[in-house]
């Protein structure tokens, strides 16, 4: 049986896209799977074996605890190793030297961008590293058998610089074994705006909380619920002042993590779902929670970002301009107000996704590049 080990260092272990479509994809076609992350413990869920390489609390431990990482996929014995950040490029390359294993590069994002956004990395250096990035990834991609995007731009920009194959496998929602289950969660207010995914700035959580808060200016009972952690401490203590000022901290609900598999039950309690990023950092990166808020029929409100320009239809979709977002809240009034158009809105988004936009479309892509590499 072909061993597949999947690593990451940055990712929980139960990641929707490494873990929900990749490997369970995988698993479900023969493959024997095993998931190399950091963890609390090591266990084994619908037939992946996730294997704990220690826990970290921070970045610098989750860099010292690299070597390990690597040891412990050498060990693995794999036939195809496929790892999922950039910082594990090094690893990959050493794999490639010190194994008869395929090894696959899998790009979740245009690295380049997010450089410039990272809040952590000194302003002093991103001009540095945004140049020199692009040159140490085509140089490492070389060494590798194949490149795994999430988009076909990214893709386009790999391929330009390396004659390694890549493949696009675009992120859209596991909708086969969805399931909309009952969950101990209460209204509290009569319209509820939801967003799923990690919270700081770069994903619109100020926007959101601003756009929250003149909707109830403007007499709109409105809450809004924020699935997903924050991504530091600093922003959380921002945003606790934020709306201690704005006088909004009663209405907006902190979920934190919610496991995957919950996500799409809280979503469906949900009036719109909100998508209010930042549009230069989304230029090239497609945000699968697009595809997830069109499944569970909630019309999306998202500000105008490129990546997902190709997929906005006014038929389940309002778009606002991220510079004139005070502007639009009497247009996401109007949208709120109007039962009809958000039920028809909603019937049309889920109709898209379950049509062409989701994972069951795409996961051949995926198994379709394994059964490459290892024919070849």
């Amino acid at each position: 049986m072909t061993h597949v080990v999947h690593l990451s260092s940055v990712h929980y272990p139960f990641d929707p896209r490494i873990f929900h479509k990749q490997l369970r994809s995988l698993s479900a076609e023969g493959y024997r799977t095993t998931l190399l992350v950091h963890h609390e413990e090591s266990t084994t869920r619908n037939g992946i074996r996730v294997r704990s390489v220690g826990d970290v609390d921070s970045r610098r431990e989750r860099w010292r605890n690299l070597p390990t990482l690597y040891r412990r996929a050498k060990c693995a014995d794999a036939d195809v190793y496929h790892f999922h950040d950039p910082e594990l490029l090094p690893i990959g390359m050493l794999l490639s030297r010190t194994t008869d294993a395929e090894v696959v590069y899998d790009v979740h994002e245009d690295y380049t961008d997010a450089i410039r956004v990272r809040e952590w990395i000194p302003e002093t250096i991103k001009p540095a590293l945004t140049t020199l990035f692009p040159k140490l990834q085509s140089n490492a991609v070389r060494l590798l058998d194949m490149v795994v995007t999430a988009d076909e731009s990214t893709a386009r920009k790999l391929e330009a610089k390396s004659t390694v194959p890549v493949t696009t496998v675009r992120n859209f929602p596991r909708t086969e074994d969805i399931e909309i289950r009952d969950v101990d969660v209460e209204r509290s207010t009569e319209y509820v705006l939801t967003y799923v995914g990690g919270l700081d700035r770069e994903r619109g959580l100020l926007n959101m909380l601003r756009t929250t808060a003149r909707l109830r200016e403007a007499g709109l009972d409105v809450g809004l619920w924020l699935i997903g952690p924050f991504q530091d401490d600093e922003i959380e203590r921002e945003v606790r002042s934020f709306m201690d000022r704005e006088g909004i901290t009663e209405h907006v609900r902190l979920f934190g993590y919610v496991d995957y598999d919950d996500i799409f039950s809280y979503l469906s309690l949900a009036d719109l779902g909100l998508l209010l990023v930042d549009e230069e950092r989304f230029e090239r990166n497609v945000p699968t929670k697009f595809f997830e808020y069109m499944y569970c029929e909630l019309p999306v409100v998202s500000t105008e970002v490129p990546s997902l320009e190709r997929f906005f239809d006014d038929e389940y979709c309002l778009t606002v301009s991220e510079d004139r977002l005070e502007e639009s809240v009497s247009e996401i009034s109007r949208l709120l107000e109007d039962d009809q158009r958000r039920q028809r809105m909603g019937d049309a988004a889920r109709e898209k996704v379950t049509s062409e936009f989701s994972w069951e479309v795409e996961e051949d892509r995926l198994l379709d590049a394994y059964q490459y590499l290892l024919d070849s």
